[in-house]
């Protein structure tokens, strides 16, 4: 029988002259999450410090000291370290939902890297810098908005046009436009059918009634 991951308290962490107390994966169940996410990518873990802007502390600058960090696809480091939620309790419950984390987290990385980068656009700007953090805090959040938020509706939807009329209310898809009748999710924009065919496929993974209704769209 699998071993339960518990999350333990986790009081590394400064932001500002405030101290901050979350949760992380101790360093004894590190070495069974690393051999239950080889297939995604997981290389290893090792403790470590960083910091910057994260959603850790909704983007306040935040210093983390000897946290785990699962080593990922040689060249990212995943923070197990997140902020105190029954979300955080159930990423390493449900299956489903490190799957659907590795799976946000690869579109992100190509899509929107600086969602899923700590501080991206200084760290690019660094050639020396062979690693970099992942915002582990937001993809569980983004991960979050799509199972828990979006989930049961997105897997009753048969068109596209249901989904369109219901993202205009829930913006779950976002183009950052504004006015009653903007149009959040363009069918025609690549990116967009990527993302929404990202999202079918991590609901799917709880709703398995759930139709991939993007039918002839090309991603």
């Amino acid at each position: 029988m699998e071993e339960k991951i518990v999350l333990e308290p986790f009081n590394r962490i400064l932001s500002g002259f405030e101290k901050l107390a979350e949760v992380s994966v101790s360093i004894s169940d590190c070495s069974a999450l690393c051999r239950k996410y080889q297939k995604y990518g997981v290389e290893g873990y090792r403790l470590g410090d960083y910091r910057g802007s994260s959603y850790l502390n909704r983007y306040l600058n935040v210093v983390v000291d000897r946290a785990p960090l699962l080593i990922y696809n040689e060249r990212f480091l995943i923070p197990l370290v997140f902020r105190m939620s029954e979300y955080s309790e159930r990423l390493f419950i449900d299956d489903y939902r490190m799957e659907g984390f590795f799976l946000l987290l690869d579109w992100l990385l190509e899509h929107r890297p600086e969602k899923a980068i700590i501080d991206y656009k200084r760290t690019r700007a660094l050639p020396h810098r062979k690693e970099l953090v992942i915002d582990s805090s937001y993809v569980l959040f983004r991960l979050t908005e799509i199972l828990d938020g979006a989930g049961f509706p997105l897997s009753r939807f048969t068109t596209i046009e249901e989904f369109s009329q219901w993202n205009r209310t829930h913006r779950l898809i976002d183009n950052g436009s504004i006015g009653r009748h903007t149009k959040l999710f363009v069918p025609e924009d690549p990116e967009h059918v990527s993302e929404l065919q990202m999202i079918l496929t991590i609901v799917g993974m709880r709703y398995p009634e759930t139709r991939l209704f993007i039918g002839e769209l090309k991603g």
